[in-house]
Order: structure tokens, then C-alpha cells, then sequence
């Protein structure tokens, strides 16, 4: 098979220097990522500027005392730093249509401070560049190109367990002394080395939150003078505890447990506590000092993962702790539903992810209530000042640098990373310490999330919680590491909690069931000690139905024509008749629809494997009935100034079928001659269904044409 060519063509802007920043543009990879983007006008960019100037000089001075800077060359070397997102990376990246800046204007300023450290001190520019096509596949290709595509790269969340399996990444331990002050850069050491680096300050990933003013409709939760006791007010007495928020989950409700729910909530009735039990067990397995993955081991059949999981079953059995409501294997909780019937007020504590946490507190906000973020709750016989007492963190993106990067350069690599996000740090929080970044916009930050800091009679306690909170994080590597997501560590967890598929309480089920993650593990290991680059991406596959006329011999059909194949490293695959299975059911003499009738597997040089399947459409050639075809009870409108080639007119029709019971709606065509999307109004549209023997019949439709 022919070796597929390396495509390098990327989105690149060079960075030059502060004195440049007016200038730059380029384009937009993501859309709509895009058009969510802060955007400022000039005048805010210039204050920004001057607020962030005030910081630059101490943070510049700061991180020159923090790394050596090499003998400085006349021609700056080029740092190439790849992301999958460069708008939200490169200050001086544009949008394409409106020609603003997509960061956020004082981060924008703050990354042009740390670009002009780096020059000043190293000589060195950075230049971000937007990965081709995928993380996972333009790292490898370039591997094993020899021509490694970034010297820094950025690794979202969730894409290690795959990139690390590849053994693509460097050890770092030859330049671990190089982050000497600075050791919050490497993330914790797995498989006897560093590979991961970390540049973010940030939330717990699904932090527990809290309706306060729910709260105070509970007589309950009340003192003697009828003032509300808080969570706040329990943390700050040192008392809260399982078994403090277990009573203070059974007070809330008994009040709210017997209310109908509100409108769209996923659950009959208003909850105390609905939640994803996923990041509640998480949480409550950190609090106990523990983990899934913790010091380069499996942790999740540990004592303390064992407790923390027997808690959310003892609050899942009082029905104080329900989900949101389980995907179709029974098990899985559905994706951020908890948030939104946060949002929605139909429970009164959540498990929240923090990209909606802002969102769900406005509409919390609108109508007058207000929200907190809090810690998770400790062990009753762990004390408030316990070092085992953590917050769970997701770890966000990674960073690493790929083999093939010299040596020279990773040392430089790594010598501009750190001036960069210390000087990035300080000068975004006016600082002159980068770790002393988190407490001091931890106010700033939890206004952001739509907290009311300036409550009189809470606010205070608020930051403080937030404060301990970010002083006490321990990064859940599960998802890092490839054990979390089915059937893994999620599925153990899931099944163990409903009981299903035989699983029994979860510490009978996680021992029972414990190398499901270790086999995972152990395959990270092996590739790792090999010392060759493993190719783990599977070939694509593309596929299109296959129309039969009745009464063809099988033998006569080409198979393969329906399918098409490519590898990311050997490029073209030949699909054969050997790589083809087809149904038994499968009947060319019967007309019909054949789902899934005839399936391709076919495997790289790698050995790695594809699977996918067509449907047969078997036809009666020699038939003369029109179609049958009947129109939506309730037509779909059409919105105003829509442009008719992305009118779904299929969505027009209740059922449109051929003479054999074929279904033939897809096959529909609209005499638009009538129709004028630019001006409201209703028009009669006539739509035409063409079966697969040729035959027709049509259907006139009132379409509406509406103002949103």
C-alpha cells in the first residue's frame, strides 16, 4: 500500500512582537467556537493594555530571575506551539469576518507580555499553529515522518490515553531540573516519566453547587432566630461532613421531595440533590483522599474509592441523590441534564460542569435567585485541615513535546514554556508570583461564574469557599490515563450502583472487574518500553446504500463499490471481496430494505481494525404503481430569508413509500417556482416522490413562511 504523504499545511500566525500587535489576522478553523469569542473595541483593547501594563514590568523581571536564558543568537529561533484551537492560544489571531481579536482582551494582553519575555530573554518567537486535521493522527504522521509537526503540543482532554499509546512523547525527566520553582508545570509522573505538562489554573471540572435561595425557603435549615444556616456556615465551622450533608440533603428534601417538577425538568418531581453520580463519586472519592489513578497505579479498588463510592450509594438508597435520568444501557448518566434542571430550578444542589455553571446561575439569576460554588464534603473522621481532603480536577489539556525535537530545542522548548505562562500569570493577575494567580482573581473569577460576591450576609464566605477549593485540587487522571469512559471505570461504577448485568455493590464489582483498567495500563506501558511508534489510529471507512434490482444474481454484484477506505499512514486501502460479509437475510429476489445487509471489516498495516455496514435496497425494476405518499399532519414552518437548497422537504411528509413497502420519502424533490422565502406569507408548494423504478407522485403542501 502506498505511504500517504504528510499534509503540514496549517493555520500559522507568527508572532512577532508587542510592538506588532495591532496587526495579524488569519482564519477561523471553528466557526462557531468563533462567533462565541469575547470581542472588544478598540477602546477596550487599549484599556486593557494599560491595566496590563502596570503588571508587565514586575512579571518580566519575575520569570527572567525563574530560567537562564541561553547565549542569544542574532536571528530568533522559532518555538512552534500547535493547538487544536488557535483562537483561544494566539493574541493576535483575527476573526475572518469581523477582523477582532478572539481572546478575551485582557488574556490577549497578557499573552503579548509573556510572547515579548520570551524574546526579550531567550530570543526565542513563538509561533502557534492549528493542527491540519487531528491531534491524534498529524502528531503521529509527523513522528513518523521524521519531521515532528510542533516542538510544544497541546493535548486536549481525553486524547493522552491514545497519544501516549502511540509513544510519540518524550520523557521529560533528562529536563525535570529545568522546572526547579516551577514544579506545577509537570503533571504527576506515570509510567516512570514525565510526558505531560500542565499550564492551566483552573475550577473542579463538575463542582458541587448550591440554590442558596432554595435554601431559605427551608424552615428546617433554620436557627433559632430564623436565620438560614448555609453550607457556607457549616464549612466555616469545620462541620461539614457526610453525614452533615446527608441530614442537611434529607431537611432539603423533605421540603421540595413531594413538589411537582418544573416545566422541562427531567425529573417528576423537584430533587434536593440531582446529579451525574459519575463526578459525584469522583468528588466524594477525592474528599476521601483517593482516586482512580494516583501515584502511577490504579487506584479505583483502593479503601479510599471504595468509601467514597459507598457514600453516593447510601444517598442514592435514601433518595436523596437521583440522576438526571440514564442513556439507553441503563447506566450512563445523561450529559449535563443535572446543570440544566439546576438552571431550570427543579434541584437545589448539582454536580455542574463549569463551562455552564455562568449559564445555569443567569437563569437562576432571572429569577431572583442566587447560586453558590461550595467544597464537596469530607469524611466524618477526616479533620477540616486534613491533607487528604482534596477537590477533584479533570487535569484540563496537556502539553507535550514529540521525539524527534533536538535536544537543543526541547531544552528550549521548555525554557520558553515557562517564561511564557509564569509571565502569562503574573501579568493577567497583576501578581509576582504565578501561583499566587489563583486566590488573587478568585473573587473576579467567581463573579464571572455569576456568584453574587457582594452579598452582605454570604458573599465573603463564597470566595472563601472558592478559595479553598482551588488550594485543594488533585487531578483526576482517569480520563488522562484512558480509564473512565465505557467499559471502564464508568460502566464498573454504573452498573454496580443499578445492579446490572450481575455486577454486585461496587467493592465486590471493582475488584472483580479491576483489570479491565489495568490491562488499559498495562497497554499504555507496553507501548511505552517498546521504543517503537505505534500507529493506533484506525483507517476511515466511507459507504454509501446499495440499490439491487430484484431478481439479480449475487454473484454478479460487486460489493466493494459501496465502499471506500483510508489510512492516515498508508493512505488508500483496496477493499476486496475478502474484507465484504453478507447477510443471510439478505434476498435479491425479494424486493425490500436490507439494513445493514452487507458489512466491511478491513484492517491498516498496523493491524488496526474498521468495521461498517450498508443498507441493500432491493427494487422492483418492472413495477408501474406511483408511490404512496401522505403529508405531515402539522407542517414545519420555514423561517424567514432561508435559502430553499437547505429545506429538509422530506420533513414535510408523514410517510412516502413504494409499492413493495419500500421507503421512498427521502426521494423527494419541490417545485419552488411558487415559493419566496424573502417575504412572509403561506404558498402552495408542489413535491414530487420518485420511487426506485421511476415512478412518481406528487403532494401540494402549504408552506409557511415566518418572522422569528
Amino acid at each position: 500500500m502506498k505511504k500517504k504523504a504528510l499534509a503540514l499545511a496549517m493555520s500559522t500566525v507568527m508572532v512577532l512582537s508587542l510592538a506588532a500587535c495591532g496587526g495579524g489576522g488569519g482564519t477561523s478553523s471553528t466557526t462557531a467556537a468563533t462567533t462565541a469569542a469575547a470581542q472588544t473595541t478598540a477602546a477596550e483593547q487599549t484599556e486593557a493594555a494599560a491595566t496590563t501594563a502596570a503588571a508587565t514590568e514586575a512579571a518580566t523581571t519575575a520569570a527572567a530571575a525563574e530560567t537562564t536564558a541561553p547565549t542569544v543568537s542574532a536571528e530568533p529561533v522559532v518555538i512552534r506551539y500547535g493547538t487544536h484551537w488557535v483562537n483561544d492560544l494566539d493574541p493576535n489571531f483575527t476573526d475572518e469576518v469581523t477582523g477582532e481579536y478572539t481572546m478575551e482582551e485582557s488574556k490577549r494582553q497578557a499573552a503579548l507580555v509573556a510572547l515579548q519575555a520570551v524574546k526579550d530573554q531567550l530570543n526565542v518567537e513563538i509561533e502557534f499553529l492549528q493542527y491540519p486535521v487531528d491531534v491524534q493522527t498529524d502528531l503521529m504522521t509527523s513522528v513518523l515522518a521524521g519531521d515532528p509537526i510542533v516542538d510544544l503540543a497541546l493535548l486536549w482532554g481525553g486524547v493522552e490515553p491514545n497519544i501516549l499509546s502511540q509513544n510519540v512523547l518524550q520523557d521529560l525527566t533528562p529536563y525535570k531540573d529545568l522546572f526547579a520553582g516551577n514544579e506545577w508545570m509537570l503533571k504527576d509522573p506515570m509510567f516512570g516519566g514525565y510526558y505531560l505538562l500542565n499550564n492551566e489554573f483552573g475550577m473542579t471540572y463538575f463542582p458541587l453547587i448550591v440554590n442558596l435561595t432554595m435554601l431559605e425557603k427551608v424552615d428546617a435549615l433554620k436557627d433559632e432566630s430564623g436565620k438560614t444556616i448555609y453550607p457556607m456556615d457549616l464549612i466555616e465551622e469545620g462541620n461539614w461532613t457526610w453525614s452533615t450533608f446527608k441530614d442537611y440533603l434529607s431537611k432539603v428534601q423533605a421540603y421540595y421531595g413531594n413538589t411537582t417538577a418544573v416545566d422541562g425538568a427531567r425529573v417528576d418531581t423537584m430533587q434536593a440533590y440531582e446529579t451525574d453520580h459519575r463526578y459525584a463519586a469522583l468528588a466524594a472519592i477525592h474528599a476521601n483522599g483517593g482516586g482512580i489513578f494516583v501515584d502511577g497505579q490504579v487506584a479505583a479498588d483502593s479503601d479510599e474509592a471504595i468509601e467514597g463510592v459507598a457514600f453516593i450509594k447510601e444517598l442514592m438508597d435514601a433518595e436523596l441523590l437521583v440522576d438526571c435520568g440514564l442513556y439507553d444501557d441503563g447506566y450512563t448518566p445523561r450529559w449535563t441534564e443535572g446543570g440544566d434542571d439546576f438552571g431550570l430550578g427543579n434541584t437545589v444542589f448539582t454536580d455542574c460542569p463549569n463551562w455552564l455553571i455562568s449559564y445555569e446561575a443567569s437563569r437562576c439569576a432571572d429569577r431572583g435567585e442566587n447560586i453558590g460554588i461550595i467544597p464537596w464534603p469530607r469524611p466524618d473522621d477526616a479533620a477540616a485541615d486534613a491533607p487528604t481532603y482534596m477537590q477533584s480536577n479533570n487535569g484540563g489539556n496537556s502539553v507535550a513535546i514529540l521525539k524527534g525535537v533536538s535536544e537543543e530545542k526541547t531544552k528550549l522548548a521548555i525554557q520558553s514554556y515557562i517564561i511564557y505562562w509564569n509571565t502569562y500569570y503574573q501579568a493577567l493577575g497583576g501578581v509576582e508570583n504565578a501561583l499566587d494567580y489563583p486566590s488573587a482573581m478568585a473573587a473576579s473569577d467567581l463573579a464571572n461564574y455569576g456568584v453574587d460576591i457582594y452579598n452582605e450576609e454570604y458573599g465573603q464566605q463564597l470566595i472563601d469557599c472558592y478559595a479553598f477549593i482551588l488550594d485543594h485540587m488533585n487531578t483526576n487522571y482517569a480520563h488522562a490515563m484512558g480509564l473512565w469512559d465505557s467499559p471502564r471505570w464508568e460502566a464498573i461504577l454504573g452498573k454496580s450502583l443499578y445492579g446490572l448485568e450481575g455486577m454486585s455493590s461496587y467493592d465486590v464489582a471493582i475488584k472483580a472487574n479491576i483489570t479491565e483498567l489495568t490491562n488499559r495500563i498495562d497497554t499504555i506501558s507496553a507501548a511505552l518500553q517498546s521504543g517503537e511508534i505505534h500507529d493506533t489510529y484506525a483507517p476511515t471507512i466511507t459507504s454509501e446504500e446499495a440499490l439491487v434490482e430484484a431478481g439479480t444474481d449475487p454473484a454478479s454484484v460487486d460489493w466493494t463499490q459501496y465502499f471506500t477506505a483510508e489510512d492516515t499512514v498508508d493512505g488508500v486501502l483496496t477493499v476486496t471481496a475478502d474484507d465484504i460479509t453478507v447477510s443471510e437475510d439478505l434476498d435479491l429476489s425479494a424486493p425490500g430494505q436490507y439494513d445493514g445487509a452487507v458489512k466491511l471489516t478491513i484492517k491498516d498495516s498496523s493491524d488496526n481494525s474498521s468495521n461498517s455496514s450498508i443498507k441493500v435496497i432491493v427494487y422492483n425494476g418492472s413495477n408501474t404503481t406511483p408511490p404512496t405518499v401522505e403529508p405531515a399532519e402539522e407542517l414545519p414552518t420555514v423561517a424567514l430569508n432561508t435559502e430553499t437548497s437547505g429545506i429538509d422537504w422530506s420533513s414535510f411528509l408523514a410517510s412516502a413509500t413504494d409499492a413493495d413497502g419500500i421507503d421512498v420519502k427521502s426521494r423527494v424533490t419541490a417545485d419552488l417556482s411558487t415559493l419566496d422565502t424573502t417575504t412572509p406569507g403561506t404558498y402552495s408548494v408542489t413535491l414530487t416522490v420518485t420511487d426506485y423504478a421511476g415512478n412518481m407522485a406528487q403532494v401540494t403542501v402549504d408552506v409557511a413562511v415566518v418572522s422569528q
